[in-house]
C-alpha cells in the first residue's frame, strides 16, 4: 500500500495544482473590474477627435468636426451606438459644408451598418434627431437599416 501512495502522490498534486490553475484563471476573467464598458473598449485617440469633433461642431466649425469624426468613425467599428452618433455628425456636418456627396455617402453607410434604431434611441440631442431627419428626408435614399 505504502508504495502505492507513493507514486499517487505526483499524480494527485499535478491534479491539484491544474484544478487550482483553472480556478484561478476563471475566477479573473469574470471579475467586474475586468469587464469592459463601452468606452474602455475604443482607443482614447478616437474617443478624444470625437470629443474634439463635438465641440468643433457646437462651435459652428464644421470643417474641422468634419475632418474630427471622420477619423473617430474608423475607431467606433467595433462600437454601434458611437459609430451611429458619428456619422449623424458626419452627415450634418457635410450638409453644412454643402457636400452633398458626402451626405449620402453617410446616409448610405448609416444603412449599411444598419445603424438607424440605434440612432432613433441614441443620447442624442432632439434638436440634432431633428434636424438628421429632415436632412434625412431631403436625400432619396434615407435609411432602411
Amino acid at each position: 500500500m505504502a508504495c502505492f501512495l507513493r507514486t499517487r502522490k505526483p499524480v494527485l498534486l499535478y491534479l491539484f495544482l491544474a484544478v487550482c490553475l483553472v480556478v484561478t484563471l476563471s475566477g479573473t476573467t469574470l471579475q467586474p473590474q475586468q469587464i469592459s464598458s463601452r468606452h474602455q473598449q475604443v482607443d482614447p485617440f478616437y474617443l478624444k477627435l470625437f470629443e474634439e469633433g463635438l465641440t468643433a461642431f457646437n462651435r459652428g466649425d464644421f470643417e474641422e468636426a468634419f475632418q474630427n469624426l471622420k477619423i473617430a468613425a474608423f475607431g467606433f467599428l467595433d462600437e454601434p451606438d458611437l459609430l451611429g452618433e458619428t456619422f449623424v455628425y458626419l452627415t450634418l456636418s457635410a450638409y453644412n459644408l454643402k457636400k452633398a456627396e458626402q451626405v449620402e455617402y453617410y446616409l448610405k453607410e448609416i444603412s449599411r451598418f444598419k445603424l438607424s434604431n440605434r440612432i432613433t434611441g441614441s443620447r442624442l440631442p432632439k434638436e440634432i434627431k431633428d434636424q438628421f431627419a429632415r436632412i434625412q428626408s431631403s436625400f432619396k435614399n434615407g435609411l432602411t437599416g
